[in-house]
């Protein structure tokens, strides 16, 4: 397959371009029932819209348009709704490499739970816990573009599709029947093009997140495109409700269109892109650091040396009409079905852009004519790594030295998109749910060490037979309100909670109570901050106790938990305190320990990277690589003790401390190396001239 090519479809209402190329299900161009036309040049689109029902839509309508109806005439819908970002949400989709999970947070029960379909280590399926598929919908809608089971496919249909069917072909929806009360209200999230192909500034992210956060996901994709206002909210509508009914009907959401929007002729012009620009992407993928005095500026920080460098997101994360992303990591070619590919993701890989595709290991680290003569992609500069040893291309991925926030002695909070909503109409302290850290120097899946964004899991659960389940967090909430009463947030209220006037007179006094908090000294600060942990501990256990004795009479069980920072919490005997259970009384331990997932950016600049100030920045006491440290997090008052990187990775101690001997003396080594050189060819040369003396003197007594 090859990248320059680039297939059409045809409308009904007017010939289109595909926006991707066509390589699902092993059908070339050539054999294609799309049309294409092969050519570079973006086509302009004046399109008709059509509604889910198939019928066009006028300035007078007031239904929501259908992707999978509008541009799924032209394009192959099928073949893109497997891709890597729109089946995240289907059961049998290819694993690939441990990736960011879904965190399932609510802040007033003071949980972070990770969820994945995608059969990765550490993670929790939905589908076992009981979320149904509209509940993962309706919660992390708004950072998907559509497809999967919340566009109404099984969790465990088939993502193989040999003959896929046309739009006004396709048969009804097979969505389960799990929260069935409500899909026939919100209607379904059908993957929404013009998320990632609209031309930038174009697309109202927020319009769209409210829409879903409302309950109207038929609806999300005609508010982000702006193309008219929906008013009217499916969330106010009771369970139960029948669509048909006229009365539930007037409830429904109605779209007022703007008719400017609309040609003479009925089309619409959709401003389109082929290649997604980095503004869509960076919608779900930006991230943020967070230090003692809140959320980093961005001012303060170079943007990924590749962007600033002028390049797009898409020139490494490229894809074809599957929209199987390339995700750019070592080894990923291996996972493909198509060996044409493997050469080509091969070279958009790290290694692979910067040296060509024939490199291997050992050759990453040394100056071969044949290699340097030879430019990777896109113009990519030669990494000449001299004097390092190839032992460190064995052991560490390219993202180790290059990668992520810049390491200090210990492991920084962070926020990503994914997880706290960055890019949504919020304020945030950088304190929110859930707590998340970075860059952590785990071993990964390829058994290199490479830099890794963890959280680890705060969630409500059942025990039984030592085996920990969570419960059900859309239903948590609901369980607990009640006992917690919780109204902001689970930290501010239960853990960190305000004092009252009379506990802070009782701390400081009557007078000095009453000054402002910026003018309070060192030592009154930590007696306040002394004071409100000890509260916190009693608020925290006597609720928690609660809430625990509140779940298990709802659910009927013997024993719940509540886990958080890498404790397990339950109930004590007499029901008003909680007690945290032993390591070995749980015995799938691995639901309560640190998640993590490798990340790749931000990109440092070569002078930003690990070791570049020479061998003795990793290899010595103290380095971000082995010494720095990381400590469990969460909602909970309890944190494990930190631990150094070296342990992370199960490194033994010893081992490391002997390297950073060995390496704090290579200088001096070298000092005695050389003058025992220097003093053993003085040496020889004495030795060969007093030889030579001798021998001269020989031959004249003889002579």
């Amino acid at each position: 397959m090859k990248f320059s090519i680039v297939r059409t479809f045809r409308c009904r209402a007017a010939v289109v371009l595909s926006l991707l190329l066509l390589s699902a299900h092993g059908v070339h161009a050539a054999e294609s029932r799309f049309a294409h036309s092969d050519s570079d040049t973006r086509m302009l689109h004046h399109i008709d819209l059509y509604d889910a029902g198939n019928s066009k839509i006028t300035p007078d309508s007031d239904k929501p348009y259908s992707p999978l109806m509008t541009c799924g005439r032209c394009h192959d819908y099928e073949a893109i709704s497997h891709g890597w970002h729109f089946n995240a949400f289907l059961g049998d989709s290819p694993d690939g490499r441990r990736g960011e999970p879904w965190i399932w947070t609510e802040t007033r029960s003071g949980t972070q739970l990770p969820l994945s379909y995608r059969d990765w280590k550490g993670l929790f399926d939905p589908g076992d816990l009981g979320v149904s598929p509209w509940d993962m919908t309706h919660q992390f809608g708004g950072r998907i573009p559509g497809g999967g089971v919340a566009a109404g496919k099984s969790v465990t249909e088939s993502t193989a599709s040999e003959e896929p069917a046309l739009p006004d072909e396709a048969a009804e929806s097979d969505a389960e029947p799990a929260s069935a009360d409500r899909w026939p209200l919100s209607g379904v999230l059908e993957v929404d093009c013009m998320i990632c192909h609209a031309s930038p500034s174009v697309y109202d992210f927020n319009a769209r997140r409210d829409e879903i956060e409302d309950e109207n996901f038929a609806w999300a994709a005609t508010a982000g495109m702006r193309l008219g206002e929906v008013d009217g909210s499916v969330s106010r509508i009771k369970d139960g409700s029948d669509p048909a009914d006229e009365s539930v009907q007037s409830k429904l959401p109605k779209v007022t269109y703007d008719a400017r929007k609309f040609s003479p002729d009925g089309t619409v012009f959709m401003d389109l892109i082929r290649k997604p620009s980095n503004n869509a992407c960076y919608q779900c993928h930006s991230q943020r650091t967070v230090d003692e005095h809140g959320i980093e500026s961005r001012w303060v920080h170079d943007q990924d040396v590749h962007l600033q460098s002028g390049m797009q997101c898409t020139d490494c994360h490229r894809n074809g009409i599957d929209h199987a992303i390339v995700r750019g990591f070592e080894g990923e070619s291996e996972q493909s079905a198509d060996p044409e590919m493997h050469i080509v993701m091969d070279t958009l890989t790290c290694a692979g852009c910067h040296l060509g595709p024939d490199h291997d290991d050992e050759s990453v680290s040394l100056i071969d004519t044949e290699i340097a003569a030879r430019s990777g992609r896109l113009g990519s500069p030669m990494p000449l790594h001299e004097g390092l040893p190839p032992v460190h291309f064995e052991k560490l991925s390219c993202t180790a030295c290059h990668s992520g926030p810049i390491p200090t002695d210990e492991a920084k909070r962070i926020m990503t998109s994914f997880a706290h909503g960055l890019g949504s109409k919020d304020h945030r302290t950088g304190q929110e749910l859930p707590a998340m850290v970075a860059p952590v120097f785990a071993q990964g899946e390829d058994g290199k060490i490479s830099p890794h964004r963890a959280i680890w899991p705060a969630f409500w659960g059942t025990l039984a037979e030592g085996q920990l389940t969570p419960v059900d967090p859309a239903k948590v909430y609901d369980m607990t309100r009640k006992t917690l009463r919780v109204r902001r947030g689970f930290v501010e209220e239960i853990v960190l909670p305000e004092l009252s006037s009379s506990e802070r007179k009782e701390v400081l006094g009557e007078e000095r109570a009453k000054v402002d908090a910026t003018e309070l000294t060192d030592e009154e600060n930590e007696k306040l901050a002394s004071a409100q942990k000890k509260l916190g501990e009693t608020t925290f256990n006597e609720k928690v106790a609660a809430a625990l004795e509140s779940i298990e009479a709802e659910l009927g069980i013997e024993t719940a938990v509540y886990v958080s920072s890498g404790f397990v919490y339950q109930a004590s005997e007499d029901g008003k305190s909680i007690v945290k259970l032993a390591d070995d009384a749980i015995k799938n331990r691995e639901a309560v320990e640190m998640v993590s997932w490798p990340l790749a950016h931000n990109v440092r600049p070569a002078g930003w990277s690990l070791g570049v100030g020479g061998c003795l920045e990793c290899h010595s006491e103290g380095s971000a690589i082995f010494d720095s440290t990381v400590q469990s997090v969460g909602p909970g008052p309890d944190q494990l003790a930190a631990v150094r990187m070296s342990e992370v990775r199960g490194t033994n101690p010893n081992q490391v401390l002997l390297w950073n001997q060995l390496f704090g003396g290579r200088k001096l080594f070298k000092f005695i190396i050389a003058a025992s050189i220097g003093v053993l060819s003085i040496s020889l040369l004495i030795g060969i001239g007093a030889l030579a003396s001798r021998l001269f003197s020989r031959n004249q007594t003889i002579v």
